[in-house]
C-alpha cells in the first residue's frame, strides 16, 4: 500500500524528531517509524469506515421514515442503502474486525463528520440523477464520485487528520489513491477478492525504512563526512536541516543499498525535497548528489546490482 517514497518520508520525519531531540537512540527511532508506517494502516481503514457509517445513516433515517410511516424529504437514504459498493463495505468483516482490534472509534465520538459528508452527498449536484441498480458501471462511479467529492477532497476533513495524527497529512493522498484503485478493480459478488493491507512488521517496505534509520544513525559521522567539501559556498551549519537530512539518506542508498539505482536515489530526494524543504533545496541536493555519486563512480565505491524498486 505504501510506496518507497512515502517509506523514505517516513524515514526523513523519524530523523528530523531524532535531530530535534538531539538522542541517538535507534531503537525509539525506529518504534516512531513503525508506529507511524501502522499509523498509515489506521487511515486506510478509517476512511474506509466512513462508508460503514453513512450506510448506516441512511438505514436509520429509512427506519424512522417506517415507525413514524411518513415519507422523510431526504430521497438520498434508499439510493445509498441499495448500492452494492457501499453495501459491500458496510458487510465485509474485515473493516470490522480492524476498527474493533485497533479501537478506531473516531466516527462515533466525532459523528458530526459523517453527517457533514451525507449532507455533501446528497446536496452536490452530480449525484442527483443516480439510480441505484441500473448497471454496475453507474453504481461504481456513485461510490467513486462520492469517495472523490466528500472525502478524498474535504478541507474540513484535512483539518480533522491533522489535528488527530500529524503523519496522516502525509499519508492522505497516498491512501486515497490506493482506496480508489481498489474500488475500481473491486469484483462485489466475491468478498475474498479484495486485499486489505494488514501492517506487516516484515514488510519489504517496512524493512527498508528500518534498514535506512539503522544506516543513517549508525554511520552518522561517515556520512557526514561524505557531504564535507561536496558542497561549495555551503558550510555544514548554513545547510537546511531537512536537506541534511535528506543529503545523508541518499548517500546512504549509494552506497549500502545496492539494488537501488543512482538515478533512482537521485530523483526520489528530489522530488521529497520539492514538497518538504525550501523552494531551491532540489537544485542544490541535485547538485550536490551528482557530485558525490560521479566521486563514488570513479572511486568504485558503487556497487549496484539489480533493477531496484521506487
Amino acid at each position: 500500500m505504501l510506496t518507497r517514497r512515502h517509506i523514505r518520508i517516513k524515514v526523513m520525519q523519524s530523523l528530523y524528531s531524532l535531530a530535534h531531540e538531539g538522542k541517538q537512540n535507534l531503537n525509539d527511532q525506529v518504534d516512531f517509524f513503525t508506529e507511524s508506517v501502522k499509523k498509515s494502516f489506521d487511515l486506510y481503514y478509517l476512511l474506509l469506515s466512513v462508508f460503514k457509517h453513512i450506510y448506516a445513516l441512511a438505514q436509520n433515517k429509512i427506519e424512522l421514515e417506517k415507525k413514524l410511516q411518513y415519507k422523510l424529504l431526504d430521497s438520498f437514504a434508499e439510493k445509498i442503502v441499495k448500492n452494492p459498493y457501499f453495501r459491500f463495505f458496510y458487510d465485509h468483516k474485515n473493516i470490522s474486525d480492524y476498527i474493533k482490534k485497533r479501537k478506531i472509534n473516531n466516527w462515533e465520538l466525532d459523528s458530526e463528520y459523517i453527517n457533514k459528508f451525507y449532507v455533501d452527498l446528497t446536496t452536490n449536484p452530480i449525484f442527483l440523477d443516480y439510480s441505484p441498480g441500473l448497471n454496475n458501471k453507474n453504481d461504481i462511479l456513485f461510490y467513486i464520485n462520492f469517495f472523490k467529492e466528500c472525502i478524498a477532497s474535504s478541507d474540513i476533513l484535512y483539518d480533522y487528520l491533522e489535528d488527530k495524527q500529524l503523519t496522516w497529512i502525509d499519508d492522505f493522498p497516498v491512501i486515497n489513491t490506493y482506496i480508489i484503485k481498489q474500488i475500481k478493480h473491486l469484483d462485489i459478488e466475491n468478498s475474498k477478492n479484495i486485499d486489505f493491507p494488514i501492517f506487516n512488521l516484515k514488510s519489504e517496505e517496512t524493512l527498508f525504512g528500518v534498514e535506512m534509520l539503522n544506516k543513517v544513525i549508525s554511520k552518522s559521522d561517515l556520512l557526514e563526512s561524505e557531504i564535507t567539501g561536496k558542497t561549495p559556498n555551503w558550510e555544514s551549519d548554513r545547510i537546511a536541516d531537512i536537506d541534511f537530512i535528506l543529503l545523508k539518506m541518499a548517500i546512504s542508498e549509494f552506497l549500502y543499498f545496492d539494488q537501488i539505482p543512482t538515478k533512482v536515489t537521485i530523483n526520489e530526494y528530489l522530488e521529497i525535497a520539492k514538497d518538504y524543504s525550501t523552494p531551491k533545496s532540489n537544485i542544490f541536493i541535485n547538485g550536490v548528489l551528482d557530485n558525490i555519486s560521479k566521486d563514488f563512480e570513479q572511486k568504485g565505491r558503487l556497487n549496484k546490482s539489480g533493477r531496484g524498486l521506487l
